[in-house]
């Protein structure tokens, strides 16, 4: 058996959507638990417990729910995704904060940003909110110090 952490967003259909790769993929639904009153920022845990006769379809089967938009955030315990909460000091804006985002997002999901602007001509700051595959964070980290040298931004990062 399989135990798998998802967080679905709190809508009608999202937790069949997920249900329904793991029916294609031949694996058994032992329980599901839907925890409506843990929401946190529009999304819902959901854990998930199945029997499935391999990795192969185990791998398939997470790859459809990630395609479904589940954030798989644990399998039998071992963390999947973080979420990193980083703090960027600069000209954040000039700098073209959507390329900042969009190279970024080639590597995890920026879900949330705060923007401070107190002047137009003073530096600026923001606060993202990143969901990244732990295996991927090395990789992050020195796409900021990518971004601080090309951009002469500051990275501050969340000890997780």
């Amino acid at each position: 058996m399989i135990t798998i952490d998802i967080e679905l967003k709190d809508k009608p259909g999202e937790l069949l959507k997920v249900l329904t790769p793991i029916s294609k993929h031949g694996a058994n639904v032992i329980s599901v638990i839907h925890s409506r009153e843990e929401k946190r920022g529009g999304k819902v845990p959901v854990r998930i417990v199945i029997d499935v006769e391999d990795k192969e379809k185990l791998k398939n089967i997470l790859e459809d729910l990630e395609k479904e938009g589940a954030i798989i955030k644990k399998i039998d315990g071992k963390d999947k995704k973080v979420y990193l909460d980083v703090v960027v000091i600069g000209h954040v804006v000039d700098t073209n904060v959507r390329d900042t985002i969009d190279r970024i997002n080639e590597i995890g999901l920026v879900e949330d940003l705060d923007l401070i602007m107190p002047h137009p001509d003073k530096e600026s700051s923001a606060m993202m909110r990143i969901i990244i595959d732990e295996d991927k964070i090395e990789e992050l980290f020195y796409l900021f110090e990518e971004l601080e040298k090309e951009k002469g931004l500051l990275f501050i990062k969340s000890i997780f």
